[in-house]
């Protein structure tokens, strides 16, 4: 019946949308037409959108000024900044004294949970990893935060099998001791008893993270555990049956796989076919690496997950960065290629929510040509002397200050058709996402890698605001008016188009 339904909404929208253009055509024979027309309709919506959000690990336990906190994180949760509505909250593994090959001090993390000399046992202090705590609690204040997720990267070291959270001493070494399974589990939900404990609005623990990577071995570069899927099937329903003997009013949000792929499929299917763990699943959580251009993989990824006995679940794009990344800070293609990311993930992989990798980090000088390739929405000194946003911060703030919690994402059609079968492998010049807000106002985000385009819009209201993202401006308002029929898209930039019945905005 959902096929059904949704096979006539395709078919509704498509002929309004000729209606609509045909109607927009009129009275303009003669003259050069559109480079590509999209027509959209409020009434035909998917899938809701849950929100928007970045990562603290690990630049928030760096911070000591807090001038400076209290500037980034208005500029990320605040009303007059980004608007993000989902916090990461790291928990870190900790740091073995006696033996860490993570030299990287950005990369090592203060755990709670301590080692106390004189009685010779472990216990939790939680006036630990105290700036990540304050970033927090800040970003909390400012109103605009409904979710939190406590992640790992690693079980605590003192119960992986290498002694240390950063992997393995081989590669793709599973690292936590089978012997310490239930431990890890303890540790995880006392730790989120506190923070539920303080208020914070704990939705999701996420105790485990891209599992099928190696981490170790050859490579040791920050905090990571490699699972085998019977092992992260056995961990997952330990972390279910400790959520359902404590009480505690959180979900699961696993397994934050490193990719889409076969092996991601298996991990859904373990966790899908566990009756307790599914249970107690409240977000099936993906990441959208290597996967930047393949929107075949995607939307077969997709059909493949609506029909799994879980397919109504929370699917969540919890994790992005460019790799490699080919775009300096300073580079408004920066802003592009994420923002093309974040609309093919709904479009196509239909996610619920979409989150960056993290919100700032320390400054990737490439020594060839003096330019910074940090992946964060900001770049810093190692001692935030200075800091500066990216490019990549339009790019995300072009969805998040839009499109709130409760959105839905609307079919559109277009001509010509930028994702027709020809298109599926290769990269498309221009990209779209069209949402609907609660409050009724239609938002179409663009990303143009190309030149200048002309862009024939059908869509009902009466009220236009145009913001853009380009060489020359950084989420600016462009346009605020009347609603145009023709909207011309700059080179190389992201455009959302907000369009709405504000009559007092038509005569501005």
């Amino acid at each position: 019946m959902e096929k059904i339904n949704r096979a006539w909404i395709k078919i509704v929208v498509f002929l309004m949308g000729l209606l609509t253009t045909v109607a927009a055509w009129s009275g303009q024979l003669g003259k050069e037409g559109p480079d590509v027309v999209i027509c959209i309709s409020p009434l035909a919506s998917q899938q809701q959108v849950n929100g928007f959000g970045t990562s603290a690990c690990w630049w928030s336990q760096m911070v000591e000024d807090d001038a400076t906190r209290t500037d980034i994180i208005s500029r990320l949760y605040g009303r007059d900044g980004l608007r993000l509505n989902i916090y990461r909250y790291n928990v870190g593994g900790g740091v073995n004294p006696a033996h860490n090959r993570v030299g990287d001090p950005w990369r090592n993390t203060e755990s709670f949970y301590v080692f106390n000399e004189e009685t010779q046992t472990w216990g939790y202090d939680f006036t630990r990893d105290a700036n990540a705590q304050k970033a927090l609690f800040e970003a909390l204040s400012l109103g605009c935060v409904d979710t939190v997720v406590l992640f790992a990267n690693s079980p605590h070291y003192s119960m992986t099998v290498s002694g240390e959270a950063s992997g393995g001493f081989t590669d793709y070494a599973p690292n936590l001791d089978p012997a310490h399974e239930q431990d890890f589990v303890d540790y995880f939900l006392t730790i989120t008893e506190y923070f539920l404990s303080k208020g914070v609005p704990v939705k999701y623990i996420s105790p485990i993270n891209e599992p099928q990577w190696s981490w170790g071995g050859a490579w040791v570069g920050q905090e990571g555990c490699h699972y085998e899927p019977e092992q992260l099937a056995r961990v997952l329903r330990l972390f279910a049956e400790g959520i359902e003997r404590r009480g505690l009013p959180v979900q699961l949000s696993v397994p934050e796989a490193g990719e889409i792929s076969d092996l991601t499929r298996t991990y859904f299917d373990l966790i899908g076919g566990d009756e307790v763990t599914l249970r107690n699943t409240g977000s099936f959580a993906y990441h959208s690496y290597w996967r930047d251009v393949q929107l075949q993989d995607k939307a077969n990824f997709r059909a493949w997950f609506d029909e799994q006995p879980y397919g109504d679940r929370t699917l969540d794009m919890t994790e992005w960065c460019e790799l490699p990344n080919r775009h300096a800070t300073t580079d408004p293609m920066a802003a592009v290629i994420m923002a093309r990311v974040i609309a093919n993930d709904f479009n196509f992989t239909r996610a619920n929510s979409w989150t960056s990798w993290v919100a700032v980090n320390g400054r990737g000088i490439n020594a060839e040509d003096g330019l910074d390739y940090s992946d964060g929405l900001f770049s810093a000194d190692a001692d935030f002397a200075t800091y500066d946003r990216s490019y990549r911060y339009e790019a995300l703030g072009h969805f998040s200050r839009f499109i709130p919690a409760g959105s839905k994402i609307l079919l559109f059609t277009s001509k010509p058709d930028e994702y027709g079968e020809a298109s599926w492998e290769r990269r498309v010049e221009t990209d779209f996402a069209a949402f609907l807000t609660p409050q009724g106002k239609q938002v179409l985000v663009i990303s143009n890698e190309g030149g200048e385009k002309t862009i024939r819009l059908a869509a009902s209201g009466l009220h236009m605001q145009i913001f853009t993202t380009d060489a020359d401006h950084r989420l600016e308002k462009t346009y605020n008016g009347r609603r145009l029929r023709t909207v011309e898209i700059p080179a190389c930039s992201v455009t959302t188009i907000v369009v709405d019945n504000d009559l007092k905005g038509v005569f501005q």
